[in-house]
Formats: C-alpha cells, sequence, structure tokens
C-alpha cells in the first residue's frame, strides 16, 4: 500500500474511532491538506458545536469551519471541476457499490496496483450505507441505543467495524443537503429517544447487552446537603461563631483519641508555677521552622494560647514527619513539658508526642449487598472550546453498551448512578476575558447543551449534580446547589441536584462529595505534595477532618453559624475534582478518588503545570469497593 492510500487508511479509521462518517468529496478535501492527521483533531472538536452536524462530515460540513487551508481548497476544487452539485452527488454515488465495497478511482487503481494486502471480496459485515438511515432516527452506533443489541448484527443503516477489518474495504457515506433548522429541532427528550430506538429491527444474538443495573431499584440518600441553609452576614460575629463551631466540633472528634482523656486548658497550663508534663488540644496558629530545623508554633484554644517547640532531633523523627505536614489552624493533640519561662517571658511546651485527629485505625468500611457501580465525573466544563465532546460521546456509548468487549459491557451495565461533582458546565465570567475560551458564551445555553447531552444517559442509571466553582452559585464553600432556573431541563430528566459538599449514600455506601477547592492551597502549603498526585493531598484532608482547613488562602469560605466542611462522618468513598487529573487511592479503607475531566488543556491549566487526564473516568464497585479505571481514549 502506497504512502497515499495508507494516509486515507488512517483518516477513515479515526473518524470512525469518533463515530463520525465521511463523505467521497470530504475526504478527498482532507486528503489536500498539508499534515491532515494532525489537523482532524481540531476540525472534529469544532464540527461538534456546529448545531445541525450529525456526525456525517460532508462538504456542506466543511463550509461552516473557520481553517483557511480547507476553504482554499474548496475554493479551487469548485473552480476545477466545472460540474453542477447534482452531477457531482451521482458520481460520488458511483463510488458505492451495492453498499459495500468503493469502486476506487483511477487514480486510486494505480496507487493500489501490486498491493495485494486488499481483498476484491465484499465484507459481509457491509451490508448498508450510513445514507439509508432516516434523518430523525439515532444511529445504533450513537448514544442513546438500544439496551439490548447483538455484537455482531447488522441494523438497517450501520456500518458495524470489527478490529480485523481492512479500513479501506469500509464505504463512505454520501453527501447529503446539510439540515439548517434550528438546535432546537435537533433536540430529542428521552422518550422520543427511547422510542424510536424501539422501532429499530435486530436479529437473534446469543450476545446482547442486558444491563444488571436496570434489575434494581434506586436506594439512595442525601445525607448531607448544605443548600437553603447558608445564612450569612458576612460581619464579624458569622466568622466568629463559624470559628466556634469548627472549634467544638473538632475537639470533640479528637476526644476519641485514647490518649487524648488527660488534656486541659491551655488556661490552666499558664498558671503553673514549676517546670511540668502536661497535654493540650487546639488549633495551630503561626508555625515556622527555625533556622535549627526546629518547628516553632502557637496552639490555641477557647482559654489562650501557649508556644510549642518540636525540636529537630533524631529520635524525634516520627514526631518531626508528622509536624512538617501541619499547616495553620489544624486541630492538634500535644503532650510534653511545660517550661514556665523567666519573669516576662511567655512559656513555652516542648512536646514528646504530637497526634492530629485522623481516621480511626480499626474503621471498617462498609460494602453492598447488590453488585451496582458508581461512575465519578467532575470538570466537564460544557461550553468551553476545550470541552470533549467526542469522548463524552464514546462514555455515552460505553453506558449503553456500543462501545467495548464483553467484560467491558458487563462492567457499563452494573453502573447505576453518576456523580457529577461540579463544573458541569464552564460558566460565564469565572475568570478575565473568560468569554474568549467559550463557544457557548449564555450560561442557560451551556445548561441547554448539558441536558441534551445527558439525555442520552439510561433511564436506570441516576444522575446526582453537586456545584463547583464554575456553576452559577457563589464561588465562596460551601455552596448551594445550581438554581432550579438554570438547570430546569436536567431536572426533568431526573438529575438530582445538589450542593457541594455534600455526602450521598448508595446502597449503603457512603460517598464525600467535595469538588475540591482546597487542593490548590494544600499542595503550596504541605512539602511533597503536587497536583499530579491527588490522592496524596486528599488524605490530608482525611487526616485533618476538614475540607479546608487553613482560613485566609485562595480557597474562599463562607461564614456560616454551622461549619459545613467538617469530615465529622469516615465515608466509603471520598470524591473530588477540580484538578482535572485522575488519581485513585486507599487510606485507611477510605477509597480516594479525583475524577479527572472531559476538558483538554486550558492555558490556566498550563500556568500551574498541570497535565489534565480527560475522558478518564473512575468506576466503583458497591459490592466491593474496587475501583475500574476506564480510558474512553483506548477503548474499543
Amino acid at each position: 500500500m502506497n504512502q497515499r492510500a495508507h494516509l486515507k487508511k488512517l483518516l477513515v479509521k479515526r473518524l470512525i474511532d469518533t463515530n463520525i462518517n465521511i463523505s467521497p468529496s470530504a475526504l478527498q478535501v482532507f486528503m489536500e491538506v498539508d499534515k491532515p492527521l494532525e489537523k482532524l483533531d481540531q476540525i472534529i472538536k469544532e464540527t461538534t458545536f456546529i448545531p445541525s452536524f450529525k456526525s456525517n462530515l460532508t462538504i456542506e460540513t466543511l463550509q461552516s469551519i473557520s481553517n483557511e487551508e480547507i476553504q482554499i481548497i474548496l475554493e479551487r476544487l469548485n473552480s476545477s471541476q466545472g460540474k453542477t452539485k447534482k452531477e457531482s452527488s451521482v458520481q460520488e454515488k458511483a463510488l458505492i457499490l451495492n453498499g459495500n465495497s468503493l469502486i476506487p478511482t483511477e487514480e486510486e487503481s494505480e496507487e493500489n496496483k501490486g498491493d495485494n494486502t486488499s481483498s476484491n471480496v465484499a465484507s459481509p459485515l457491509l451490508t448498508a450505507t450510513s445514507s439509508s438511515l432516516a434523518p430523525d432516527i439515532l444511529s445504533p452506533l450513537a448514544p442513546g441505543s438500544p439496551l439490548e443489541y447483538d455484537e455482531n448484527e447488522t441494523i438497517e443503516g450501520s456500518i458495524p467495524i470489527r478490529q480485523d477489518e481492512d479500513l479501506d474495504d469500509l464505504p463512505l457515506m454520501e453527501d447529503k443537503e446539510t439540515s439548517q433548522e434550528p438546535p432546537e429541532t435537533h433536540q430529542h427528550s428521552r422518550k422520543e429517544i427511547t422510542e424510536k430506538l424501539k422501532n429499530l429491527s435486530h436479529s437473534s444474538s446469543n450476545l446482547r447487552f442486558k444491563p444488571l443495573a436496570k434489575e434494581y431499584d434506586f436506594n439512595y440518600h442525601i445525607k448531607m446537603d448544605p443548600t437553603g441553609k447558608l445564612f450569612t452576614s458576612g460581619e464579624y460575629t458569622d466568622f466568629y461563631n463559624m470559628t466556634l463551631d469548627k472549634f467544638k466540633k473538632l475537639k470533640k472528634l479528637m476526644r476519641k483519641r485514647p490518649e487524648t482523656n488527660s488534656a486541659t486548658n491551655i488556661n490552666t497550663v499558664k498558671k503553673f508555677s514549676e517546670n511540668k508534663e502536661v497535654s493540650i488540644i487546639g488549633l495551630v496558629k503561626n508555625i515556622r521552622r527555625t533556622k535549627n530545623e526546629h518547628y516553632f508554633f502557637e496552639l490555641e484554644d477557647l482559654t489562650g494560647s501557649v508556644n510549642v517547640l518540636v525540636r529537630n532531633d533524631s529520635e524525634k523523627r516520627d514526631l518531626l514527619n508528622i509536624i512538617k505536614n501541619t499547616i495553620e489552624d489544624q486541630m492538634l493533640y500535644v503532650a510534653g513539658t511545660y517550661n514556665k519561662g523567666k519573669e516576662d517571658k511567655e512559656g513555652i511546651i516542648f512536646a514528646n508526642v504530637v497526634s492530629k485527629i485522623d481516621i480511626p485505625m480499626e474503621f471498617k468500611p462498609k460494602t453492598s449487598a447488590e453488585p451496582l457501580s458508581v461512575a465519578l465525573l467532575s470538570d466537564m466544563h460544557i461550553g468551553s472550546a476545550e470541552f470533549e465532546e467526542p469522548l463524552w460521546n464514546r462514555f455515552l456509548e460505553f453506558l449503553n453498551g456500543n462501545l467495548g468487549n464483553k467484560q467491558q459491557r458487563s462492567i457499563a451495565g452494573k453502573i447505576k448512578y453518576l456523580i457529577i461533582n461540579g463544573d458541569l458546565v464552564d460558566g460565564v465570567g469565572v475568570y478575565p476575558n473568560q468569554q474568549e475560551d467559550l463557544i457557548i458564551p449564555d450560561i442557560y445555553d451551556q445548561f441547554k447543551k448539558a441536558a441534551e447531552l445527558f439525555s442520552a444517559v439510561p433511564e436506570y442509571i441516576k444522575i446526582i449534580l453537586s456545584s463547583g466553582n464554575h456553576e452559577p452559585v457563589r464561588n465562596a464553600i460551601p455552596r448551594p446547589a445550581v438554581p432550579k432556573k438554570y438547570c430546569n431541563e436536567l431536572i426533568n430528566l431526573g438529575v438530582k441536584v445538589v450542593g457541594n459538599p455534600c455526602m450521598v449514600e448508595t446502597h449503603n455506601i457512603t460517598s464525600l462529595v467535595f469538588h475540591g477547592d482546597s487542593l490548590l492551597d494544600l499542595n503550596l502549603s504541605i512539602p511533597g505534595l503536587s497536583n499530579d498526585k491527588p490522592a496524596a493531598t486528599m488524605k490530608e484532608l482525611l487526616i485533618c477532618r476538614h475540607l479546608a482547613p487553613s482560613f485566609g488562602n485562595k480557597t474562599q469560605i463562607a461564614p456560616t453559624e454551622k461549619d459545613w466542611l467538617i469530615i465529622n462522618e469516615v465515608p466509603n468513598i471520598f470524591h473530588t475534582g477540580h484538578l482535572h487529573i485522575n488519581g485513585f487511592g486507599i487510606y485507611r479503607g477510605v477509597r480516594l478518588v479525583n475524577s479527572g475531566c472531559f476538558q483538554a488543556q486550558t492555558d490556566f491549566m498550563k500556568s500551574l503545570g498541570i497535565s489534565p487526564t480527560p475522558g478518564e473516568v473512575p468506576i466503583i464497585e458497591l459490592d466491593t469497593l474496587k475501583n475500574i479505571h476506564l480510558d474512553l481514549k483506548t477503548i474499543h
């Protein structure tokens, strides 16, 4: 096979992988582009935002593309061909032989001489061209396909693909007139899509997609949601009340550690007239490392504050390892020798023991009796120019049993819940000059697009949406749920909308859902933490038993009478997002999941050194708590 034929094969394969058909004339245009493979992904991404685009790449579609090189090629071809549109259509139809294989042009026949790898026998799988599809019927390969299908069967209008097929033998679609209807006419409700798909005929088969999750009823409970309970005036008393609530709740958690039984108030310690062994509980203030590598900080409770020193001693390495990861406003238990100090000097505690609240060693995670799963998502950023819609469409195919081998389809069939942990949409006015990065500049239209995309999720899957910093809610945490006026179409689809953070229980398994705003702050505060290893940062939040331990950093915390950021109940699953990097870990039985994203790298991510992992979806089995890593870029 010569270089041109091989390039054509690669182009067609790339398009097939993203579920896009291409007409012969459109393929001819691509063959004229300089380095077409490098430019194909960007062009595919641009077509997904053309309202009339229905996964059929035609000349009419290319005329809507902003790529200057393609427009020049189109003008050159139009001027050189000198034929009418009708004649062109007739010639293109002649390229299809019985809907099974291409009749090569004279040029291609000459190019393929001597190529013994191609076959003259048409593939029996290729029984119909995509042009036979009715315009208002979804392709069987598209999201929303029937829940039962034959892996090898041929549905009228489809072109099943096997990995061992030669892509040179695949038929191309005909160029057809592109509908100029407004976007609303292409939006179908879930009921309409389901009814149309039921009318598609299927042949009998031994291999059918029968989702196990469909056999189970929903069994979920929102155990904690701040929506409707976030009252504040922004005055000093609100900040004081929140800090007071934080101190009392964290101290109660600390008191569950057996070594803290002897702890006393700081004011009592400072009254001692001589050196004495003491133990106290308090919040860290002004922690720093001295020139001799000692750690010096203040510890304060409701009665006062006292200085604490942790010596850089080779015999206290375990103690130093604990204190080096300590941050402002974190609660500690300290035991050591209190030195009163001389005359007007403050007393100090020379620490021998330092403890953090942490997750109890005896914690045993629960498991569900039902063999179901939850898929954890975040940071889709619908409306952004970098939104990876082709990857999302592949995820929909996966959920509907149209993607993957038998084992992978079995995994898809167990998914009962989708939890979206913030930033479903890119929002408007979130950061300076954001409008330059938006393809959908209106917040209402972003949510309409989201509803359109989610309408193809099977009805037996419950979707739970929690707010992020790009949603139309306040930036400070905790956040309420997205107001109904923005997401009414999602609610009509059955989406449960909640605030952030929240605690969701699904079939006896609790998931703490927190968007993860404070992860960036923690990575800057604790040595060794980084944005590309989110599980390690999440572990530190569990140790603190607080979702934003330090007040006054970049993370905005709204002053409310109740501190909603306390991790009072130890969850089975701790789910964050925000960093756009997929990560997984286990800490003392708790599953730590950062759910990645569906957005390509932005300039802001580059400035933070973040290389995102779009299209990587973690799936947690509720009966085993096993994590399954789904990479939509590689699954076939």
